[in-house]
């Protein structure tokens, strides 16, 4: 490989996009490549973050509202009602998910950023509505690693494929971020040098480089959606209960070649809370046999009430599970 170059991979991680993504923005020439004497596509770190700063600047859409509120004794109605005044008519499917929506990224600034400032803002493109909720607290992913005592704030982005896992449980599910993702057609949270994506359309996680100043969370969704709010609560609960994960492991690995025991050992955090876990494979190309054993032997031997299901291994990596995982 060129001295200082990044494959596919990892450039996919950088920008927060899918691999396939990354591919067709390279195709279309919008992305510069070189390639490797094995004749793959390689990328420049640098030159990576200016044209996709580029690609961001050229396709944003300016805001047709805005609004800014102070946090202290906000209620997050009140964001939710100063939105749905700007949207004008749409689906009830529609409004109930930004109803869900708005008031739980709002209550989360109000009662864990640590910020004094609340800003809204609402764009669209057609039917497509683009809603961001911002504050200029401490960042939600710090907040996070601070609450769990992790190292790294990369170790909490996991959590949020997790779901239950909340820095205030006496007052909070833990549940917002969790469903929120899951309901609108793309979710982007922005804090501490991360932005953690969800794209519901084509079934893509992916974490890149994002804002360090607060949390920005940014929601698109079609406002003639079918999708239904109760639908999104049922594939994950049963009578009510949040009771199925389906975390991403790809995420656990952010930085690293393959996935250890330790990480494995951080990873589990909170797991047990789950009756079904759903771990998703997909991306991953190698997992360490630590983080198999760990996981799969050491952890589900002390947790047998938990069920733990796999999706999205391939070959090697549903192989080294296989060694470890009892029947």
């Amino acid at each position: 490989m060129t001295e200082g170059l990044i494959g596919i991979g990892e450039a996919s991680r950088l920008l927060g996009l899918s691999v396939s993504r990354v591919r067709q923005l390279a195709n279309e020439g919008l992305l510069s490549t070189e390639l490797s004497s094995g004749g793959h596509r390689r990328f420049s770190p640098a030159v990576l973050r200016r044209e996709s700063l580029e690609l961001r600047r050229g396709s944003a859409t300016p805001a047709e509202w805005t609004a800014e509120f102070q946090l202290t004794r906000l209620a997050e109605d009140v964001v939710w009602a100063q939105v749905r005044s700007e949207l004008g008519q749409i689906s009830e499917q529609a409004r109930n998910i930004l109803g869900y929506a708005v008031t739980e990224m709002a209550n989360n600034a109000i009662d864990h950023s640590r910020g004094t400032t609340l800003r809204a803002a609402l764009s669209r493109q057609g039917r497509v509505v683009q809603v961001v909720v911002a504050d200029d607290g401490i960042g939600a992913f710090q907040n996070i690693a601070d609450s769990f005592g992790y190292d790294d704030v990369a170790d909490a982005v996991v959590d949020l494929t997790k779901g239950k896992r909340t820095t205030d449980p006496q007052r909070h599910s833990g549940e917002g971020i969790f469903f929120t993702s899951k309901a609108v057609d793309r979710f982007a949270l922005d804090a501490n040098g991360y932005r953690f994506v969800v794209d519901n359309r084509n079934a893509d996680v992916a974490l890149g480089q994002g804002s360090t100043v607060g949390t920005t969370v940014t929601m698109t969704l079609d406002l003639d959606t079918t999708r239904k709010l109760l639908d999104v609560f049922a594939a994950y609960t049963e009578e009510g209960e949040f009771v199925r994960s389906t975390p991403r492991i790809e995420l656990v690995r952010h930085g690293s070649e393959f996935l250890s025991r330790s990480q494995a050992k951080r990873f589990v955090l909170g797991l047990a809370e789950f009756e079904h876990v759903i771990l998703d494979f997909t991306g991953v190309d190698l997992v360490g046999q630590g983080f198999a054993d760990e996981l799969f032997r050491v952890w589900q031997a002390a947790n047998p009430m938990v069920r733990l299901d796999v999706t999205g291994a391939n070959p090697g990596v549903a192989l080294m599970i296989g060694r470890v995982a009892k029947p």
